[in-house]
């Protein structure tokens, strides 16, 4: 029997998986080459063995009865953000609304109070645009060279570009395709853009790119505001 755990220092919200990293790690279990699309039914728990079993073309993620997430192939790839030069990065991620106003302040991903995390302070690249947003995503060589941390890093900057300031809304789906784990210490850039809201549902796109444009990878996501 085939199990996953994602240990307790990668949350999102304080008692939760981060939700890039958990849709990273299922979808590794997916038997493609092709994007993934992962839908999270609970909260991923933390610290714990979770039981993966096959289901078609795809996995499903079960705490002992409960269904956690599903991942399957996706039909088609994300289309990607438009890309900003590392310097517009670093200007964007000092007007990162997380700095003020944050729903999850411990996040592994974007968490201002986390010192071993990825940093993603993704803020917009014109003040006048809140829903187009960068963050620079610098790989540190204490931290795995794992493909869910890259998920991780567009999965946070979907978030803000939502405007995660002042409310509370966690991934509900996520489409990704990484075509490349970026190297210890490159300057890579993650973009996201907010396509639309529709009730409590908002749709958002990432990208990441390397130090020489290159696209690292995209996903699109739906995310949930929470009542």
């Amino acid at each position: 029997m085939r199990t996953l755990l994602i240990p307790p220092s990668l949350n999102g919200p304080a008692d939760s998986a981060n939700g890039g990293i958990a849709s990273g790690r299922l979808a590794a279990l997916v038997p493609t080459d092709g994007p993934v699309t992962v839908t999270l039914r609970l909260p991923p728990p933390l610290g714990r063995e979770l039981i993966v079993q096959p289901a078609g073309s795809g996995v499903r993620l079960l705490d002992d009865d409960r269904l956690v997430a599903e991942a399957v192939p996706a039909d088609e790839q994300p289309e990607p953000v438009d890309p900003v030069d590392f310097e517009a990065a670093a200007e964007a991620a000092t007007r990162f609304a997380g700095f003020t106003d944050h729903p999850f302040p411990t996040c592994f991903g974007c968490g201002t109070e986390r010192t071993d995390g990825l940093a993603c302070y993704a803020g917009p690249v014109r003040p006048e645009e809140p829903n187009y947003v960068a963050t620079p995503f610098v790989p540190r060589p204490e931290l795995p060279r794992d493909p869910a941390l890259t998920w991780a890093a567009l999965d946070c900057a979907g978030g803000w570009s939502i405007g995660l300031a002042g409310r509370r809304a966690v991934l509900g789906r996520m489409t990704a395709l990484i075509r490349e784990v970026p190297a210890v210490g490159e300057r890579c850039v993650v973009v996201a853009r907010c396509d639309r809201w529709d009730g409590r549902k908002a749709y958002s796109r990432s990208s990441g790119y390397g130090e020489d444009g290159r696209l690292l990878g995209v996903t699109s996501a739906i995310w949930i505001e929470l009542r």
